[in-house]
Order: C-alpha cells, then sequence, then structure tokens
C-alpha cells in the first residue's frame, strides 16, 4: 500500500544544526550575550520556558533571544551565501526518489517560514517531490496550532484525501512524534537531528531509524 510520508525538514533532512549554532554565536556576540549552552538549546528549544539556555537572563527574554536566533538563520538561509545553505544528509535524495517512484505521496510540516523553505527546495531542486507543504506561517494563515498539535498535518492529510492509517510523519523531535501521534499516525523518529532515541520513544515514537537517511524505507515497510 502506497502511504502519504511527511518530513520535518532541520535536523530530519536538512542537516541544519551547525549553521544555526553559528547563528546563535554571533547573535550572542551581537548583544553582548554570553555564548548559551547549545546542547540545552538542541533538546529544550520546542519547550523554552522549561529550560535555562545559560544565557544570563529570564525565560520570557531567554525565549525572545531564541526567537531572534531563528530569524537571524533565516536570514542567512535567504542571503544567497552558500556558507550558509545546510546540506542535505547524505542519501536524501536517494530516498526521496526511492519514495516518489515507488508511488509514496510526500509532503513537509515544518517550523521553519515559507522563504526560508522554498530558498531551500529551489537550492536542491526538491519541489516536484512534494504535494503538500505546511510551514510556521500556515499557523497565522490558516488559524492552524502549531507542533506537537495535529493541526498541520492533519489539514495535510484532508489536502491529499489520505486516512491516519496510511500517513507517516517522520522526524528528529519529541514535537514531530506527538503531533504525528495525535494526528493518528505513525510516526518515525531519526536519531541525527535534535532528540536522542529515548526522548523519542517516550514521545511515543512506532519506530526509531538511527542507522541512514536511507534505512526510513524499511522502516516503513
Amino acid at each position: 500500500m502506497t502511504k502519504l510520508v511527511v518530513f520535518d525538514i532541520d535536523g530530519t533532512i536538512l542537516d541544519s544544526f551547525a549553521v544555526f549554532e553559528r547563528a546563535v554565536a554571533q547573535y550572542s556576540r551581537d548583544n553582548n550575550l554570553p555564548m548559551p549552552c547549545m546542547d540545552t538549546i538542541k533538546l529544550g528549544y520546542g519547550e523554552p520556558h522549561a529550560h535555562d539556555f545559560k544565557w544570563g537572563v529570564d525565560r520570557d527574554t531567554q525565549l525572545r533571544h531564541l526567537y531572534g536566533t531563528f530569524k537571524l538563520a533565516d536570514i542567512w538561509a535567504t542571503s544567497g551565501d552558500m556558507a550558509h545553505m545546510p546540506p542535505l544528509y547524505d542519501g536524501t535524495l536517494d530516498l526521496l526518489t526511492a519514495l516518489k517512484d515507488g508511488g509514496h505521496q510526500l509532503a513537509i510540516v515544518t517550523s521553519k517560514p515559507s522563504g526560508p523553505l522554498a530558498h531551500m527546495l529551489d537550492h536542491y531542486r526538491l519541489n516536484n517531490y512534494f504535494s503538500a507543504i505546511r510551514t510556521s506561517c500556515d499557523i497565522r494563515a490558516r488559524g492552524e496550532a502549531e507542533k506537537p498539535a495535529p493541526d498541520q498535518l492533519a489539514s495535510v492529510m484532508r489536502e491529499l484525501k489520505r486516512g491516519a492509517d496510511e500517513s507517516v510523519m517522520i522526524g528528529d523531535t519529541v514535537m514531530d512524534i506527538k503531533m504525528g501521534r495525535a494526528a493518528g499516525a505513525c510516526a518515525i523518529g531519526v536519531t541525527w537531528g535534535a532528540h536522542p532515541r529515548e526522548h523519542l520513544e517516550a514521545a511515543g515514537a512506532h519506530r526509531i531509524v538511527d542507522t541512514r537517511v536511507t534505512d526510513i524505507i524499511h522502516a516503513l515497510e
């Protein structure tokens, strides 16, 4: 049976953490902040009020600075400077091609804004792979709740007329897994991004891929 296979982007098919870390360092220097704990940001950016990133500020101010680093990374992503373009994980093109050729529908649900995502898709010539896309811009435009709420994944499923039993969410964070589970879809976690296996399992991942990107195909089977 063919499936709707929905991907997160950053940390799932795009190896973006190194570029983000450089953006955090630049932002911290520009705002006279100490360099925060990147391990804590990696684990806790989805719920920043529950973590101390060691910026030396209160949690509300910390959240404002976190959004500032995201904005800087997005500006870099559309600057045309290839040093700021994160690479795809090895095997990503092979995976997407194999899934598409196998008759599966592919989609994206990401917290990345539409502009930087479009720039990345154009750069890697990936536009024709995906039948539907949801970004952070759709949270405002469509009135949909962000991850881990099921809204964006559920709206993709409705748009492409796919039931929960034939839909799969693939991502590197507990937010992706919780969104997949809340939408009734199969949730597959990958361990080469932000969150480790134990966090993904605790969030309810049905399967974990911790080897190679192309092994996602076997997890789908």
